[in-house]
């Protein structure tokens, strides 16, 4: 007789047959858009990704307090990319097909809203040697800035909750006495 635990199949590492292949949320568009629109957007998209939540946006820059135009229009997408195992917020242009801005979520990534500006969403950019730089999301509707907001600050509650060290079901290492 062993004393030392079996070694772990896949399943068991796994959590089970069952949990090897979770299903996926569905697509979400963008209420300003068509059901042929939406259509486009999740083609492009891809198949190895979801839309979590889309919104009709202008792209905005600023650097030194004022705010520029980067790309007129465009579908932002709040996009969970299983082939790179990250987050990210592409911005579509569904008439071009093609994708016109891309960003990863970073760590700890929190977007702001502004009461005085209900369609507007700022956040750094802090990547490719840009630090300060902020981003602006003005979008068209207010619902859906709102609706994007919350997708967003859920994101980030969930990352915070499964990086909380001792949460419940995870080991604690104890220190060995002696």
């Amino acid at each position: 007789m062993s004393v030392y635990p079996p070694t772990p199949t896949i399943p068991m590492m796994h959590g089970g047959a069952d949990r090897r292949k979770a299903k996926r949320p569905p697509n979400v568009g963008s209420r300003e858009l068509n059901s042929q629109e939406n259509e486009m957007l999740f083609q492009l998209v891809g198949s190895d990704a979801v839309s979590l939540t889309a919104a009709v946006v202008q792209l905005l820059k600023s650097d030194r307090g004022s705010w520029r135009v980067e790309l007129p229009h465009g579908v932002v997408s709040l996009v969970k990319d299983y082939a790179q195992r990250a987050y990210f917020l592409r911005i579509f242009d569904i008439l071009d097909e093609r994708v016109a801005w891309d960003f990863k979520l970073y760590k700890a990534f929190q977007a702001q809203s502004f009461p005085q500006c209900r369609k507007l969403l700022a956040f750094e950019q802090m990547e490719n040697g840009e630090d300060g730089v902020v981003i602006g999301l003005n979008f068209f509707s207010e619902y859906e800035a709102a609706e994007f907001k919350e997708h967003l600050d859920r994101r980030h509650a969930q990352e915070r909750k499964s990086n909380t060290p001792g949460r419940p079901g995870m080991p604690l290492m104890m220190p060995s006495a002696g």
